[in-house]
Order: C-alpha cells, then sequence, then structure tokens
C-alpha cells in the first residue's frame, strides 16, 4: 500500500463521485460547492480516458505535480542561466514532503499549484498568451489564485507601468482586461458561492499572525522530523548566501507574487470571513522552495543537493507508509459480513465517512438526531436520502455503524454493542 493506492478520504470521495455523473449534473454540483469548475471538467475527461480508481485519478494530481516543478525549473533558469539550480529548484518542489502529500490527492490543489505557478513563468517572461491561459485556468480552479492576480497587477502597477505613456495604456493593461473578461461570466457564481459559505458556520477559522512564521516554517519542514530540522535551518542559512547581484530584484519579484496569497487572505480571514487555510497555499510553498534555490552560488550548489535529499528521503517515507485511514480494507469487511436485514449509518461525530461509503459501495446515510449538519464540501452533493435524524423502527437485522470516534463515545439510545472491527482509527460497530 503507497499514497498511490491507500484509500481515498472525505474531500476525495466527494470529488470522485462528483466526477463520475454526468457533465451538466456535475457542474450543478460544482455550482453549489465552494469551489470554481475547472478541476472537476478536467477530473471527468481524465475519469472517462483512464477510469476512476484511486491510481487513476491520483496520476493526474501527481502529472499536475510533476508540471509545477517543470515550471519552477524554467523559471530559475530563464533567471539565473544555472542548470544545475534549475534542476535542483524542480526538485525541492517535487520533493517537498508537504507538496508531495499533495501530489497523490484527488483534490483541486495540485491543478492550482500548477496553473498558477505556470501563471507566474509566463508573467515574468512577458508571454501574455500563455499568461492569460494560465492565469485564467488558475483562477476557474480556485478562488485563492485572485490573490496571486492581486499581486502580480499591484507590482506591475507601482514598478513596471509607464505612466508617463497614456497612449499606451490600453496596451500595458491588455493581459489584465483579457483576464478579467475571460473570468467575468464565473464572477456571479462566485458571489454565490462566498455569500454561501460567510456566516454559514463553515469550518474554517481566522488565524493568529503570532502563528504565521510558523506557518511558513511549516512549509519547508513538514513531514521531517524534528531532530532534522535544525539541519534543514542550518542549510537554509546557508543558501542565504545568494547571487544577489544577479538575481535580486527578480528575487523580490518572486518574494512579492507569490506570498501575496498570505498577505491578502489573512486581510479577508479578519476583516470579512475566515478562509486563511495551508492546503489553499500550496503556490506559496511551491514559491519558498523557489526561493530558497534562485540564487545559489555555484560552491553550494552541494547544500542544495544535500537539501533535495533531505527531502526525497522523507517524501519517500512518507510515499510508502500511508496515512489515510484504511476505508477500502473497511468496505471490503463490511460486504463480507452484511447480512440480510442490516442497516449501516454513518456516526456523525468529529467527521463523517459518507463520501468513501458511496465511493467504496457501501450506502450508509449520516446519523444526525441533534443540528442540521454545517455548509462544508459535501455538503452540496447530498440528498435528502443521505441524512436521517431517527433511526428506522423497521430494521429487522442489525444496525452497522461506521465511524472514526472511540467507540465508548457511540450514544444509540435503544441499541447494545454486540460486535467491533477496527481499521486504525476506523471502525465497524454491530448493534442490536
Amino acid at each position: 500500500m503507497t499514497q498511490w493506492t491507500e484509500s481515498l478520504w472525505g474531500d476525495e470521495g466527494f470529488s470522485a463521485i462528483a466526477v463520475q455523473r454526468p457533465f451538466g449534473q456535475m457542474l450543478g454540483v460544482v455550482m453549489r460547492d465552494t469551489a470554481p469548475p475547472l478541476f472537476y471538467v478536467v477530473g471527468w475527461i481524465w475519469g472517462r480516458l483512464f477510469g476512476f480508481s484511486e491510481v487513476s485519478l491520483r496520476s493526474l494530481t501527481l502529472l499536475l505535480m510533476i508540471g509545477t516543478s517543470i515550471f519552477v525549473s524554467l523559471i530559475v533558469y530563464k533567471i539565473q542561466k544555472s542548470k544545475p539550480v534549475a534542476i535542483l529548484a524542480g526538485l525541492l518542489v517535487l520533493l517537498n514532503p508537504f507538496l508531495e502529500r499533495f501530489a497523490f490527492e484527488w483534490r483541486m490543489y495540485a491543478i492550482l499549484a500548477f496553473t498558477v505557478t505556470g501563471s507566474i513563468y509566463f508573467w515574468m517572461q512577458k508571454k501574455w498568451m500563455g499568461y492569460v491561459i494560465f492565469t485564467l485556468a488558475a483562477l476557474y480552479t480556485h478562488h485563492f489564485a485572485l490573490f496571486t492576480v492581486a499581486g502580480q497587477a499591484l507590482w506591475h502597477l507601482i514598478f513596471e507601468f509607464q505612466w508617463s505613456k497614456p497612449t499606451t495604456y490600453l496596451k500595458q493593461l491588455r493581459p489584465y482586461i483579457l483576464v478579467g473578461l475571460g473570468y467575468l461570466p464565473w464572477i456571479y457564481p462566485m458571489y454565490l458561492q462566498i455569500t454561501r459559505v460567510k456566516g454559514s458556520g463553515f469550518w474554517l477559522s481566522v488565524p493568529p499572525v503570532s502563528q504565521l512564521p510558523k506557518e511558513i516554517f511549516n512549509f519547508v519542514s513538514a513531514g521531517i522530523p524534528e531532530k532534522w530540522r535544525w539541519i534543514m535551518v542550518g542549510l537554509g542559512l546557508l543558501l542565504v548566501s545568494k547571487n544577489w547581484r544577479l538575481v535580486g530584484k527578480s528575487w523580490v519579484k518572486l518574494f512579492v507574487v507569490f506570498f501575496s496569497p498570505v498577505v491578502l487572505s489573512l486581510v479577508v480571514s479578519y476583516l470579512l470571513t475566515p478562509i486563511f487555510y495551508d492546503r489553499y497555499l500550496l503556490s506559496v510553498v511551491v514559491g519558498v522552495s523557489l526561493l530558497l534555490a534562485l540564487g545559489t552560488r555555484r560552491q553550494l550548489v552541494p547544500m542544495l543537493l544535500g537539501l533535495g535529499l533531505i527531502y526525497g528521503y522523507f517524501s519517500w517515507n512518507q510515499f510508502i507508509h500511508p496515512s489515510k485511514r484504511p476505508f477500502k480494507q473497511l468496505a471490503a469487511y463490511v460486504k463480507s459480513e452484511q447480512r440480510s436485514g442490516d442497516y449501516l449509518i454513518n456516526y456523525n461525530g468529529r467527521a463523517h465517512h459518507l463520501w468513501e461509503s458511496k465511493y467504496y459501495g457501501i450506502p450508509a446515510p449520516i446519523y444526525v438526531p441533534g443540528e442540521p449538519l454545517p455548509l462544508y464540501v459535501g455538503t452540496a452533493q447530498m440528498t435528502p436520502q443521505d441524512t436521517i435524524s431517527s433511526l428506522p423502527a423497521w430494521i429487522s437485522g442489525r444496525l452497522g455503524v461506521i465511524s472514526s470516534e472511540p467507540v465508548e463515545q457511540i450514544s444509540l439510545p435503544g441499541y447494545r454493542l454486540t460486535e467491533v472491527r477496527r481499521f486504525g482509527e476506523l471502525s465497524v460497530g454491530w448493534w442490536q
């Protein structure tokens, strides 16, 4: 079992079920969800070409992360003209343990990193057709791409716009105008999605600013044991000795653009509604690795290689020791043990597993005896049959309860637990 073949978790299951629907129904789900449609459109096509297995779906996200690392290598090479540094910069992105997890997750985060990094590459090169295409792709992948575009536009207006030539204003702004026109059809759906999230009980919280440095450090150290992190800090300090004369302005320019989502998402989180979340900032993680490598002097390339080897070792360890809950094994057990008259439910504790249940073919509605479910990823695709507020009286067999809560904390008045089978944090309890 590897990250390629491990069970899908809840959000992945939601996405996998969505792309198996007819195209029109899938778009209807997206409109009721919280993200733009490009990931689902690409996934809908990919699944019909290569299937909907875990390996097939995750192959797409892996290819997108490889594409992201190629764009990083191109950005570094265009600025520094050093093939070793460019190759190592791409490898730092591909092998970064934080990013590696999302190379094998069937969600939109890999395509977000790919399209944003592509947008930045073409923007740096002033290749405006490629810029417009990749920027629109990023905007139609995730709302956080707006922050990158804002950073690009602000830098251009402050440092590069030729204000002394009014006759060229339209030409200078043309790429951004084309992006705006291309994004115009999604403005109203985006407004609906944002208003749906705001004040709806959505689970994101406002991060304290004091935690921000720790969050940024986590981008380069997540997945690496504590005792190794000081070695990484030492390598990072050595890599500060960059060739600033060669890359200084470009480095600052990339820093501003890559980190604009951090600053702007914090502003929105404090002033409007909480939206800050590390996986939404995957392009920032890409930028951290790129900026760490860019400008490395020739004599310090071995240090960069050492950092890449550390990343590679722990990413490989993550790959061969997957951490997602083994729902595939749970589903196989349920299918082999379920008897006539048995009834399955998902117990709604800290989490439920409706979408894993659907993906692996064991229908089990969520048991919600109290307050209705808040808005979160998954709500958009639910039907009235996917939740129950009371247990049916007509159950003639056992009640099978799927949960990741400790069995001792499950309360089902009128029922007693007769058997339980555990799969890591997951369990199936049979109640009479």
